[in-house]
């Protein structure tokens, strides 16, 4: 299915692809060096997703499950 990650504060689109879910497309776009700055990522299940140098810089992480993501 197709996963837009969004920009909260206007609503553009930080990335966009082919996935089966959200930690899957967040762990592409990080791969390929995506911005993420302010991501909603609101309730996102991140469980053991590998973020890595991500750029997270005022994402909206409200309610995620970052359960052993890593965020370094």
């Amino acid at each position: 299915m197709t996963i837009e990650i969004k920009r909260w504060s206007d609503g553009a689109i930080l990335y966009s692809g082919e996935h089966i879910d959200l930690r899957e497309a967040l762990q592409e776009a990080v791969a390929h060096g995506a911005n993420l700055a302010r991501a909603n990522l609101y309730g996102a299940n991140l469980t053991g997703a590998h973020l890595y140098g991500a750029n997270l810089y005022g994402a909206n992480l409200a309610r995620a499950n970052l359960t052993w993501a890593n965020l370094t």
